[in-house]
């Protein structure tokens, strides 16, 4: 049995597939953890989900920005923007039960895996947790998010996407929310701030990534894997906190690793 990961799929069907054969994954024994945004600016996001489904049994999800995004679409009737690229599946006629899939996922998820060695617990957001969180209140936040999202969605989704200019606490579900899909980088007393997504190397001064050795949460864990950030392209410069986004959707990559060796895999994107 093994455990792998896998980045950002934002709907790119045919390497998702392809790194499925890479890694010889079988849903009897192995399980996928996927690091959220399954969906949009790839070109086959119903194939995905539908994929998805299919090996549900075997895969742990987080939701991710763009799942927020296309079920804010859903729930609310929002229109698309010009570079969404998942009205097949907003149009599908089975699209209430995909929808009721995503809403069921949560944003912050842990597991113990056995290696040869030993047993290791390993986290997953989408984004980032918030430095001075501990995993058990980001796993508390993440519970108590996902059964307001499930029991309104119109409204917590609409609360989520209102735009405006307020500061809200990271113990809010809608501040919560936001740093566990959205957190790049943060001010220096812990408030994301959502506007830069470049590389470390060009971060302003004032600001900081979110992930550090020193986070909370890692007193839990012996590893914490993420997506959402590919400008980073899997590197964190930390052997404990490992960046997933390889920008598959983008021309890049998309990336599995096998947590029980730390071996990765990668599919180079079709998209170029």
């Amino acid at each position: 049995m093994s455990n792998y990961v896998v980045g950002d799929i934002q709907g790119c069907y045919g390497e998702f597939i392809e790194g499925l054969k890479l890694i010889e994954f079988d849903t009897s024994k192995d399980f996928l953890w996927i690091t959220g945004d399954l969906i949009n600016k790839g070109p086959d996001s119903l194939k995905v989900i539908k994929h998805i489904l299919s090996i549900r049994s075997a895969v742990h999800i987080v939701l991710g920005n763009h799942d927020l995004h296309f079920l804010n679409c859903f729930y609310n009737e929002k229109s698309l923007s010009k570079t969404d690229t998942f009205e097949s599946l907003i149009n599908h006629k089975k699209v209430s039960i995909m929808a009721s899939f995503l809403l069921k996922q949560p944003f912050v998820f842990s597991k113990r895996v056995q290696t040869k060695k030993r047993t290791i617990k390993v986290g997953m957001v989408h984004a980032g947790i918030p430095k001075n969180m501990s995993l058990k209140k980001a796993e508390t936040l993440s519970k108590l998010s996902s059964l307001k999202l499930k029991g309104n969605p119109k409204k917590v989704l609409k609360t989520i996407f209102e735009r405006d200019k307020k500061n809200y606490s990271i113990d809010t579900i809608r501040g919560a929310i936001s740093f566990f899909t959205r957190a790049r980088v943060t001010k220096k007393n812990g408030l994301p701030n959502f506007s830069f997504k470049g590389k470390i190397k060009d971060i302003p001064s004032h600001l900081f990534p979110w992930f550090d050795e020193k986070n909370k949460v890692m007193d839990d864990l012996d590893y914490l894997v993420f997506g959402h950030w590919a400008a980073l392209e899997g590197k964190t410069n930390l052997s404990k906190i490992i960046a997933m986004d390889t920008g598959c959707c983008w021309g890049k990559e998309l990336t599995f690793l096998r947590l029980e060796d730390k071996k990765k895999f990668a599919v180079k994107s079709k998209h170029r």
